[in-house]
């Protein structure tokens, strides 16, 4: 199994509880996506990696009843979580497709955007450039991309994960750790993957959001997302073992863990 379908998988296990266990998150970064992106009424967006629809639902709001937004996701879980959001608000303007932004020239050929847009996945992805490039080309002559991307995690944060995984070792190595590539983490790296993408006019802006995590439910948090990867080493009859363990050793009731989030935005020409 290569990387990418592995974390498909993750994410696809983890769409029953993505964003739904009480600690929200994803859902105010990428309404921030959305603001920074600007789609207009009538605009045609495209959600590369659009989860359950974080960033689909707004951006669908955003661009009124004469504009279309198509989700695009790898993980068979997220699209039909999405489809099932774009039901409950009635958005007869928007779509989630299964597939790979990487490919996303070939799924969709012919289609052209005003926006795309690309919410915490670049660093999953094998080849960023790849995708970027066939996002890019996507994009109509004007057209924008936007990214968003976590880059820097708070000394809170990884102090409360570095206890995660110091208390889960007995029952997996290296849990508490996240499936990250550890790449673009500066500016500079991100401008430049938009700029070698076919990108200019790119910038930056790093926006900090405070996750605020109750002790009662960190254990639920970290399964609800991409850092569920290595928890799933534990066996499943040793899980109620380690999350009694965790919740015993936490000291706090209440943790608020701030993130730096990174959005990029570039024009093509």
């Amino acid at each position: 199994m290569d990387a990418k379908e592995y974390m498909a998988g993750v994410f696809d296990r983890a769409a029953g509880t993505y964003e739904q266990v009480g600690v929200p998150f994803f859902a105010p970064v990428a309404a921030e996506l959305v603001r920074q992106a600007a789609p207009e009424p009538g605009d045609r967006v495209l959600d590369a990696g659009c989860g359950t629809g974080a960033s689909l639902v707004p951006a669908a709001r955003a661009v009124g009843p004469t504009g279309q937004v198509v989700g695009l996701d790898l993980a068979p879980g997220m699209v039909a979580a999405a489809t099932a959001e774009i039901e409950r608000h009635g958005l007869s303007n928007a779509t989630a497709l299964l597939g790979d932004a990487e490919r996303a020239e070939e799924l969709l050929p012919g289609a052209r955007f005003d926006v795309v847009l690309a919410g915490m996945m670049l660093y999953f992805l094998p080849d960023p450039l790849a995708a970027v490039r066939s996002m890019t080309g996507l994009l109509r002559p004007g057209g924008r991309l936007a990214a968003s991307l976590l880059v820097e995690s708070s000394p809170a944060e990884i102090e409360l994960l570095g206890l995660v995984g110091r208390v889960l070792q007995p029952y997996t190595a290296d849990a508490g750790s996240a499936p990250f590539h550890h790449m673009l983490g500066t500016s500079e790296e991100l401008i430049r993957l938009f700029e070698d993408g076919g990108l200019g006019g790119v910038r930056c802006d790093d926006v900090v959001f405070e996750v605020v995590v109750e002790a009662e439910r960190l254990w639920d948090w970290l399964w609800s997302a991409a850092r569920r990867a290595p928890l799933e080493a534990i066996p499943e009859h040793l899980r109620g073992d380690a999350k009694a363990a965790l919740e015993a050793a936490l000291p706090q009731d209440r943790y608020v863990l701030p993130r730096t989030i990174r959005y990029a935005t570039g024009t093509r020409p």
